[in-house]
């Protein structure tokens, strides 16, 4: 199956965590007493403006063969022998293939065939499963590859949170209260601000969108220098400055605005949505 989603909806966070579940390498310990490396998912970052042979290289670092300068002068052909051999005596079970978009970055349309070609030559000598996963432009290119377009026919597609939903909505407040948890009360700040105080959460979805990358720098660009300072707290001042930096915030900061400001944004972005504790 292909997983398409716009940057910051999540994708390489869920191939980890497919792959986790999955497993990522194991030993067994055989009769002989030598140690057999069992890998039952392998999980590959397509390489930037990739071909057959970075690509090949690639997996092959994956599977244990370390070495890219050597590996480099084989052919096609002896990379490709090399990585079903592994596949099989490693026993692996999935394969997903992470920001598969990045062979749209080299060459000619034919040149990007021949790399999608090759991974179903993969797929057919191994019988084993490919995941796709990427930016939703590699689909138009899959489509035109009549091999590699029947063997995917399933399509999950990630969004990012939407607002304008009451669901959405309610399951990023969700999120927001497990983070408050996990995060924010273990940090043991004397003095903290709520983040799922109405007003403060408006504000994290006026900034964020929706978006988990967006999410992730916020927090991350405000607590850290809330854990380092003197004083030991977490303020709103913190998200203001962490926000002020990155092109993701509106041009009116969402975390300086005064609450009729911010729910007269709120109203004008997500009109009628109401938040999970209004709706209560």
């Amino acid at each position: 199956m292909m997983l398409l989603g716009k940057t910051g909806v999540g994708k390489s966070t869920l191939c980890k965590r497919i792959a986790r579940e999955v497993g990522l390498v194991e030993t067994e310990q055989d009769t002989e007493c030598s140690l057999t490396l069992i890998k039952p998912c392998l999980l590959v970052d397509v390489p930037p403006e990739a071909t057959i042979k970075s690509l090949a290289v690639k997996f092959l670092g994956h599977l244990g063969l370390k070495d890219s300068e050597r590996l480099e002068h084989f052919s096609n052909a002896t990379l490709t022998r090399l990585i079903i051999e592994r596949l099989l005596v490693m026993q692996t079970q999935l394969i997903i293939l992470d920001e598969f978009h990045r062979i749209l970055d080299q060459g000619q349309t034919p040149t990007k065939k021949k790399v999608c070609r090759w991974v179903n030559e993969l797929l057919i000598e191994t019988n084993i499963p490919i995941m796709l996963v990427g930016l939703p432009r590699i689909k138009k290119l899959i489509e035109t590859i009549e091999e590699l377009d029947d063997r995917y026919p399933y399509c999950a597609t990630l969004r990012y949170f939407d607002f304008t939903d009451r669901a959405a909505t309610a399951q990023f407040h969700k999120m927001i209260e497990a983070i408050e948890h996990k995060v924010i009360e273990p940090a043991g700040f004397t003095e903290r601000i709520v983040l799922t105080h109405e007003t403060i959460f408006k504000a994290i979805c006026l900034v964020t969108s929706g978006n988990l990358r967006n999410l992730n720098t916020l927090l991350n660009d405000s607590l850290t220098p809330a854990l380092s300072r003197e004083g030991n707290t977490f303020t709103l001042e913190d998200l203001a400055c962490a926000a002020d930096f990155h092109k993701f915030c509106p041009p009116q900061n969402p975390f300086r605005l005064s609450v009729t400001e911010l729910n007269a944004a709120w109203r004008k972005q997500y009109e009628g949505t109401l938040l999970p504790t209004q709706a209560s």
